[in-house]
């Protein structure tokens, strides 16, 4: 275990009582906040209604875009999360995004028991703080998404390794290894797995520790755990839907991230970005403590080796752990801004144990805090606005439940999230001219953009009855 030296103690109770002070500052803020704004389209609402769906449903195997159209994108554990905050508290943004919350604190047990055990309390709490303060961490936790998940998978797997590796209860902690890659199995998938894998492999190479650290671990045992943890969910889904597994194994995980503008995501527009975005992004998202990082790496290069025994055996791993999502991702084009999330727990330790407790610090963190309160303030005003259907079907929703509800051209999942699953997609003019001439009473939603073409059909037809963020509603016969 890696002990403490004298200069890295924390030396001041009125620095930590602040840390302490900010740091639940953080956590509260970001549970108020949680309720106060909407789901936002694309992805928060797709993954609320998912979670709707399964709900309704009761469909826990296979999540679903829509009915009875599967959703093969990803793996059902985030959205298990929701589903199962809305069985028991009701459907709400709330309690969406609060199972989210909730593993992000959990991540963050997990880095403070992580430092505590290699320094003391006094560091792990620290630890916390940095990781709390990272900027991609704390609004990425507060919302419907899978990263937060896979954080927890990625930060469980690399520190019960390396606490295996030590011989700090090995067996407990090397079959705790690989009940987090399975857990990233139900969370991400293979690439999960593979993160892991090249953190280990880019560690274990540059210490010439490959063959110790491969043996290290209680293969005869946790092998099998890991398959017995992954083989039914997934055995199950095929046989559900079968081809889900071809698509998310080779299309999910090998075309969209190699071939720019994938054509064959079932979900969505894939995100052509030019390679080596990911390192951008990194810095942007690991806010502000990126900037710590490269500071003492540069350091580091210009002084040589790390100085001490214990630093030569804990920062390459960790910085072998923050870096291999971006390795992984550096030259992949279909890429959002959040992948460089999975390091951030790393980059919590390795900033922990690489700089003094000071002002500068506290300072650092302060920063993320008045930015998130600022964020949180534009949001809740509406000053900031997002895409989102919440607006429009929320203030009508009493007269929309008079008549059926359409969207022409396109439906956000905000709209189907909203209307309960309610709103209907309309895309082709025979048919809106058909429901016009049936006279009942009906809804349409249609973005300004798309007017141009209906616009004298609804004029005899339809009457405005309101405007939000370009969508016009209109009522029908």
């Amino acid at each position: 275990m890696l002990k403490p030296s004298t200069k890295h103690l924390v030396h001041s109770a009125t620095i930590v009582k602040v840390i302490s002070l900010v740091l639940l500052s953080l956590f509260l803020l970001r549970l108020a906040s949680l309720g106060m704004y909407p789901l936002f389209d694309t992805t928060e609402a797709r993954y609320g209604e998912i979670a709707r769906i399964m709900l309704e449903t009761r469909n826990w195997v296979t999540p679903q875009f829509d009915y009875n159209v599967p959703f093969w994108g990803k793996p059902p554990f985030h959205t298990w999360l929701s589903a199962a905050s809305f069985s028991l508290f009701g459907v709400s943004e709330f309690f969406a995004r609060l199972p989210h919350l909730l593993v992000g604190m959990l991540t963050a047990l997990v880095v403070f028991r992580f430092v505590a055990l290699l320094v003391d309390t006094h560091k792990a709490v620290v630890s916390v703080f940095v990781l709390a303060s990272t900027l991609g961490f704390i609004l990425a936790i507060g919302m419907v998404m899978t990263d937060s998940s896979l954080l927890l998978a990625y930060t469980l797997a690399m520190t019960s390794f390396w606490l295996n590796y030590q011989g700090y209860r090995s067996k407990l902690h090397g079959h705790l290894f690989f009940t987090a890659l399975a857990l990233g199995m139900l969370v991400k998938g293979p690439v999960a797995v593979a993160l892991v894998v090249i953190a280990l492999i880019m560690w274990s190479v540059w210490k010439k520790q490959f063959v110790k650290a491969f043996c290290s671990l209680p293969w005869k045992t946790g092998f099998p755990l890991f398959w017995l943890l992954v083989v039914p969910w997934y055995a199950w889904a095929e046989i559900r839907t079968p081809g889900f597994l071809e698509y998310f194994i080779i299309g999910e995980h090998i075309q969209r991230f190699l071939v720019s503008g994938w054509a064959g995501d079932l979900y969505g527009s894939a995100h052509d970005r030019p390679r080596g975005s990911i390192w951008i992004y990194w810095i942007l998202c690991a806010f502000p403590w990126s900037f710590f990082v490269i500071k003492s790496l540069l350091s580091k290069m210009t002084k040589g080796s790390f100085s001490s025994e214990h630093e030569s055996q804990i920062k390459p791993y960790l910085v072998a752990w923050i870096f291999a999502p971006l390795v992984l991702f550096t030259f992949a084009g279909n890429i959002l801004p959040i992948y460089v999330m999975p390091g951030f727990g790393a980059m919590a330790v390795f900033v922990t144990i690489t700089n003094q407790l000071s002002k500068r610090l506290v300072l650092a963190g302060c920063l993320t805090l008045c930015i998130l309160s600022i964020t949180t303030v534009l949001l809740i005003s509406g000053k900031v606005t997002l895409p989102t259907q919440q607006k429009l079907l929320v203030a009508n929703g009493t007269s929309i439940q008079e008549g059926e509800l359409y969207y022409w051209y396109k439906r956000p999942f905000s709209a189907q999230f909203y209307s309960q699953g309610k709103a209907k997609l309309l895309k082709n003019i025979k048919l809106l001219e058909s429901k016009l001439d049936e006279q009942a009473p009906f809804f349409l939603v249609i973005n300004t953009v798309q007017l141009n073409g209906v616009a004298n059909i609804l004029k005899n037809n339809c009457k405005v009855v309101e405007v939000v963020n370009k969508h016009i509603l209109y009522q029908c016969n």
